[in-house]
């Protein structure tokens, strides 16, 4: 066989998605042969025995004496896909031609291995044989995003390497002993990683947990403490109780009967998910927990109204989703738990002030801003004429067909009832938050409303070492000092906090952000905290308005690492592939804007109710 042919054939555009190992294992069961003009290639009703791929000349397609289609380039022959069919025309070439003939015994081992393959096969076999011709995918632009994306991963792996070289090489330079400067270097790997997406998010951190504790940077107790903090059991029962809410199929009936009570539009589908998200934000202290209880409602809405995957549409539902659920943490107390760590940071006669109450006060007009330029951005750039496939009656028709509540739903709604009231009243049992939730999953399991094999599957339990090692390398950061030292050199911000307090806020808000980029949101917001705040009460500033401010900014995030909750919203609907996350990020980069413009409109409130 020519080799050249052997790899024109190869680059096809019809295989060009094929691993080149799994092409090069049918190339000795592959034919290569020539056809005069006139020759008859297969009939039609003759058993399909190989597939064609057209390397030179043109061959036609008749049905009787009826022209079917004229081929000059790629394949035909695609009956072969389906075993033991005939084929479904008479093909003869029109001039000399050269083909390479793929037996339908290897074609369908790749089939197996290559779905979109199969599906390219079956748009071809209609194109051949029908007036009504589909449109064919534009693979070139699929190829050249594939090629960028491979750039971008060898430019992180090799920054992986080059990075930690130079940190090693000059790290002593800037005065770091021998144990911050192996800890920069892993949690520079870490990151890099993270950013460059180079594997799933919890690989890298379990690699920089391993190489604190054999290097000994920090004691095990330290390195391994997030996975006995609260945050972590918290976020697995939550876990649980959410997908009590799928399986019962709570979360579903709660999609129909929105879709009964609100009109048919996109504009109130999405406005009524963000508002039940802003509602649940105060009830739930964990912005991984309430994405988790967010995400089967999605997934159950979008699927119900048939919008189409990664349109506008769809993305849209998503963002009202994942804002809702996640935008307006910095408005409630009771939203996040680092936010009684910021109350606890308070000097006495102010965290005495800012109960539950004024701090909802003294956060209203950012909120306000914020919801006002999410419902401007959603209308200006996910704007779309996408309509539901769904009407009134069948809504009618499925609200009856569920009847009422099943035992199974009873329990769901009965474990979410007794998690929020647990929490809305921690303040009178004193029981972490924590306990509340193992109990309510406890109480799940020991009725048996969720199997074992149920809880083995429905927990993430990647994102749960993912979580419980980032917790791992910040305690491991603040044991060996590093805090500190960033500590030290961020005090300068508070210089300008009396003297020109807008230009302040920029600064602040972009040392943030900068910050954000290689430390987790809790850890950045404890570092600041700790140095500005008693500069701002030396300043004659309102401490708790540098918080506000930490905590409104340290939100925000550009690189999907940056956010544990959103890297569990890709995770959670990752196999629906429901969202187009090119522009959900491009919102979210948007929203940053809006975090800031939030923060200098409130300037003139707080100066009014006498807190600046």
């Amino acid at each position: 066989m020519n080799k050249k042919n052997v790899l024109k054939y190869i680059n096809t555009t019809m295989f060009s998605s094929c691993k080149h190992i799994d092409l090069a294992r049918i190339v000795p069961h592959v034919v290569y042969e020539n056809y005069k003009k006139d020759e008859l290639v297969f009939e039609s009703d003759q058993k399909v025995e190989f597939f064609y791929v057209l390397l030179k000349g043109k061959v036609e397609l008749k049905s009787g004496k009826r022209s079917l289609a004229v081929i000059e380039d790629g394949s035909f022959g695609e009956e072969t896909v389906y075993k033991n069919a005939k084929y479904l025309s008479t093909a003869v070439t029109q001039e000399d031609s050269t083909f390479l003939k793929i037996p339908q015994k290897q074609l369908l081992e790749l089939l197996e291995k290559y779905p979109d393959l199969k599906d390219d096969s079956y748009s071809n076999l209609i194109n051949h044989h029908s007036y009504n011709k589909l449109e064919k995918k534009k693979k070139s632009k699929k190829k050249i995003e594939k090629e960028k994306s491979t750039n971008i991963t060898i430019l992180g792996w090799l920054l992986t390497i080059v990075v930690p070289l130079v940190i090693f090489i000059f790290g002593d330079t800037f005065g770091f002993d021998w144990k911050n400067r192996i800890f920069i270097i892993v949690a520079a790997t870490t990151v890099i990683m993270w950013i460059f997406r180079l594997a799933n998010e919890f690989i890298p951190s379990i690699f920089a947990i391993l190489v604190i504790l054999i290097l000994d940077i920090a004691p095990p107790e330290v390195a391994l403490s997030g996975f006995t903090s609260g945050s972590f059991f918290m976020a697995m029962s939550i876990f649980g109780i959410s997908a009590l809410l799928v399986s019962s199929g709570l979360t579903y009936r709660l999609v129909i009967y929105l879709f009964k009570i609100l009109p048919l539009s996109q504009f109130w589908h999405s406005i009524a998910i963000f508002i039940t998200g802003i509602l649940m934000t105060p009830l739930l202290p964990s912005a991984n927990g309430r994405i988790s209880l967010a995400t089967p409602i999605l997934i159950d809405m979008a699927e119900s109204l048939g919008y189409k995957p990664r349109g506008k549409a769809t993305t849209r539902l998503a963002i009202a989703t994942f804002s809702g659920f996640t935008m307006f943490s910095t408005i409630f107390l009771s939203s996040k738990a680092i936010h009684f760590v910021i109350i606890g940071l308070l000097p006495n006669q102010v965290s005495d002030q800012f109960t539950w109450s004024f701090w909802f006060y003294a956060s209203l007009v950012a909120g306000f801003v914020l919801l006002i330029f999410y419902i401007l951005l959603t209308q200006i750039l996910l704007v779309n004429d996408e309509k539901p496939n769904l009407s009134k009656e069948i809504i009618d028709i499925q609200y009856k067909i569920l009847g009422p509540l099943t035992k199974e739903e009873w329990a769901a709604l009965g474990g979410i009832l007794l998690f929020a009231v647990g929490i809305a009243t921690s303040t009178i049992h004193k029981i972490q938050l924590p306990w509340i939730g193992l109990t309510v999953l406890y109480v799940i399991l020991a009725f048996g409303y969720m199997s074992k094999k149920e809880f083995r599957i429905n927990i993430d339990w990647t994102f749960l070492v993912y979580l419980g090692t980032l917790i791992g390398i910040v305690k491991s950061m603040s044991y060996i000092g590093i805090d500190k030292v960033l500590g030290k050199n961020l005090a300068w911000l508070g210089v300008y906090s009396n003297t020109n307090f807008p230009l302040f806020v920029l600064l602040l808000s972009t040392a943030i952000l900068f910050m954000r980029l290689f430390i987790p949101n809790n850890a950045t917001v404890a570092i600041l905290a700790s140095v500005l705040f008693p500069i701002a009460s030396v300043s004659g500033v309102n401490p708790w308005i540098i918080g506000f401010i930490i905590l409104i900014m340290s939100d925000a995030w550009i690189l999907p690492y940056q956010s544990t909750y959103f890297v569990l919203f890709e995770e959670l609907i990752n196999e629906k592939k429901l969202f187009n996350i090119k522009l959900m990020l491009k919102f979210n980069f948007i929203t940053i804007v809006f975090r800031l413009l939030a923060i200098y409109a409130s300037i003139p409130f707080w100066r009014y109710i006498g807190i600046l």
